[in-house]
């Protein structure tokens, strides 16, 4: 049987999910759109919800990832016209699944089995959250952690930004005082990325093996509380443009700390 009313209960609660910070925190679950999403989720062990929604041309074109998610979970077909409602894409491949929280508890007991990490305070950007996690992912960083007031990560965007790192790496959503304060207790040293008098030049000196570093909100940078609680400083080398995209910054500081892992 297809759905074809964009008003039927199950459409009405997944569309809320997509929209909502509120109610994906209120009920720990998230949307997540796509064949090549889906199967990253499934592959990596993620709960996923009860449902799962498609269209008969995602049906033909993915029948690997319809296939796989019939193991999980309960398979609900649904119009093009209600795909389109439901989608958070130009052009939907009509795939659509649930997926719960997968933000973890930072502990000393985390701290003492990591050794990098990258702490992003106050970005709003969920382009650049999602970018950074597959950055982070990419250069075997232990985690990320958003401290302050980040935007969601758990948003549409921010999960097809970070391309399906979201489900392999892990992620901590904490105060900043609090993780700061954490990992110096677990022995690391925890810089903040700005250019200052005390700042050191990235690549300058090598990095200790138990390594965070705090990406500054877009706009105005590591806040200066969090400056004063940081251990050291360090900066990136450029030569014209003012300064660089966070997502970037992020990106250039993860590659230095993988070299630490060489």
């Amino acid at each position: 049987m297809e759905i074809t009313s964009k008003q039927n209960t199950y459409i009405k609660e997944y569309r809320k999910l997509t929209e909502q910070r509120k109610y994906r925190r209120q009920t720990g679950y998230f949307v997540c759109e796509g064949a090549k999403l889906a199967v990253e989720a499934v592959k990596s062990g993620c709960a996923l919800g009860e449902n799962a929604y498609y269209t008969a041309a995602a049906a033909e074109k993915y029948p690997e990832c319809i296939s796989l998610l019939r193991e999980s979970c309960k398979m609900v077909q649904i119009s093009e016209e209600v795909a389109d409602s439901i989608s958070d894409t130009k052009s939907p491949q009509g795939i659509f699944i649930t997926v719960r929280h997968l933000d973890k508890i930072l502990n000393l007991s985390t701290i003492d089995s990591s050794r990098q990490f990258i702490i992003l305070e106050n970005l709003q950007d969920m382009g650049n959250i999602g970018t950074i996690i597959r950055s982070c992912d990419a250069f075997s960083i232990d985690g990320v952690i958003l401290a302050g007031d980040c935007a969601d990560v758990f948003a549409p965007k921010t999960v097809r930004s970070a391309m399906g790192s979201l489900f392999r790496l892990p992620i901590y959503c904490c105060d900043t005082e609090e993780a700061i304060t954490l990992l110096q207790k677990g022995g690391f040293t925890v810089y903040s990325a700005e250019l200052s008098d005390r700042s050191v030049r990235l690549g300058e000196e090598k990095l200790p093996q138990k390594t965070a570093v705090v990406i500054g909100n877009e706009g105005n940078g590591v806040s200066d509380t969090v400056k004063k609680l940081c251990d050291k400083s360090l900066f990136i080398p450029i030569s014209s443009a003012e300064s660089l995209n966070a997502s970037v910054a992020a990106s250039v500081i993860a590659w230095e700390m993988s070299k630490v892992r060489e």
